[in-house]
């Protein structure tokens, strides 16, 4: 007689680190500059230079020129900082010439999130997946109307598969969250100021 024995654990484990793995944020952002671009009106091109500015390239750089900064012995503040100074100029060109609103203002908010990841992560490793997905799910309900408020499951979703997985304490995944929610607030803020 065979009996099955089967391991809860396991495949939860294996459930949270596949759901922290189909939702990274540079992911999420991109959706985001791509929902932002189309629906600024864009068309194809201009969402596809769009998101080359604001996530291909900066993205890339901080990604792919991590051992060439270690191997330097150049800070890693240095990588975050430069993609923070990219970002900046994609918001200042999205504001000169002028980019059809909600790019701009996305633009921003995306860039104020990144800076507070940087500056909160000298003191805590805030979560930039719970950070990012927090601020897409608010950014697509206020974009598409409260229909969308069923994504709302996604953060906390996000807050305990970084914490099961160890990769934050849950102090770090709801400050992410936090940092977020505050992000959007810039948002709304940079939105309502245009």
């Amino acid at each position: 007689m065979k009996t099955t024995e089967h391991r809860p654990a396991a495949q939860l484990s294996s459930a949270v680190s596949w759901y922290s793995k189909i939702l990274p944020p540079a992911l999420v952002l991109a959706v985001l500059i791509i929902a932002a671009g189309i629906q600024a009106g864009l068309g194809p091109v201009g969402v596809l230079l769009l998101l080359a500015g604001v996530v291909v390239v900066p993205g890339t750089i901080y990604k792919g020129t991590k051992g060439l900064f270690r191997r330097r012995g150049i800070p890693d503040r240095w990588r975050a900082a430069l993609v923070a100074a990219l970002m900046l100029a994609g918001a200042v060109v999205c504001y000169l010439l002028p980019v059809a609103s909600p790019v701009p203002e996305t633009v921003t908010g995306l860039l104020l999130g990144n800076l507070g990841l940087v500056f909160f992560r000298r003191w805590l490793n805030v979560s930039a997946h719970v950070s990012v997905l927090t601020f897409g799910v608010l950014w697509i309900m206020a974009t598409y109307g409260a229909g969308w408020a069923w994504l709302l499951i996604l953060s906390p979703l996000m807050i305990f598969s970084r914490v099961s997985l160890g990769e934050h304490t849950l102090r770090e995944a709801l400050s992410g969250a936090a940092l977020g929610a505050a992000t959007f607030c810039c948002f709304l803020a940079v939105m309502t100021w245009s």
